[in-house]
């Protein structure tokens, strides 16, 4: 999982120096998320890419979403390696961090001289990293779980200046990241799974950095 991270995080970075020595685009944006097994919250991101003409741009993004909050859930009773029988729900408290990295393709369909339709999509690895707590029985610990994915957006931009351009969608993401139980802790969910796909939205800008 490690050497995933570093290794997309290497693409990400190795990618900045040509894509600007190019004349190319930046992205930041800003919305809501709500996954389907974590609770709704705020997400931020960006991408860094180029245009290949007027209505397409393709480039490398990254989404970081954060939500704490505490739920029920159904813990394990012991606490060793290999062993996983649970108990009943107890509360749990959670900090929870989505990082897609993703693919991006931006399709503009212009309807006028300064606004139009965006089609965005992108595919990519998705990481998510859980802290859980359970104070009742005085555990904790902080999980990594990795999956493919994708996302889709459909949304309006307009053109507010001449290098920069408002956009708005409404995106789907779809996920399901596991990870390796190789031990049970005691007072924590027993959770190899966990689907982060969801409905959201955001807004942002694209700067042209010709």
């Amino acid at each position: 999982m490690k050497r995933i991270i570093l290794l997309l995080i290497g693409v990400l970075l190795g990618t900045w120096i040509p894509v600007s020595a190019q004349q190319g685009i930046i992205a930041i944006h800003a919305g809501y998320l709500n996954p389907k097994d974590t609770k709704g919250g705020l997400m931020v991101g960006g991408m860094i890419g180029k245009a290949i003409d007027e209505a397409v741009e393709i480039g490398l993004g990254f989404d970081i979403f954060h939500k704490s909050y505490s739920d029920y859930s159904t813990v394990s009773q012991l606490d060793m390696p290999g062993m996983s029988t649970e108990i009943e729900e107890t509360e749990v408290d959670y900090a929870r961090t989505i990082i897609p990295l993703h693919f991006m393709v931006n399709v503009k369909i212009p309807s006028g001289r300064y606004f139009g339709y965006l089609l965005r999509g992108g595919v990519g690895y998705q990481f998510l990293i859980s802290r859980e707590k359970n104070y009742e029985l005085d555990s904790s610990e902080t999980r990594t779980y990795g999956g493919l994915g994708w996302q889709g957006a459909a949304g309006i931009y307009y053109y507010i200046g001449s290098r920069s351009t408002f956009v708005a969608d409404v995106l789907y993401n779809s996920c399901e990241v596991s990870r390796s139980i190789d031990k049970s802790t005691r007072g924590l969910p027993v959770t190899e799974r966990v689907k982060l796909s969801g409905l959201g939205f955001q807004v942002g800008v694209i700067i042209d950095i010709k």
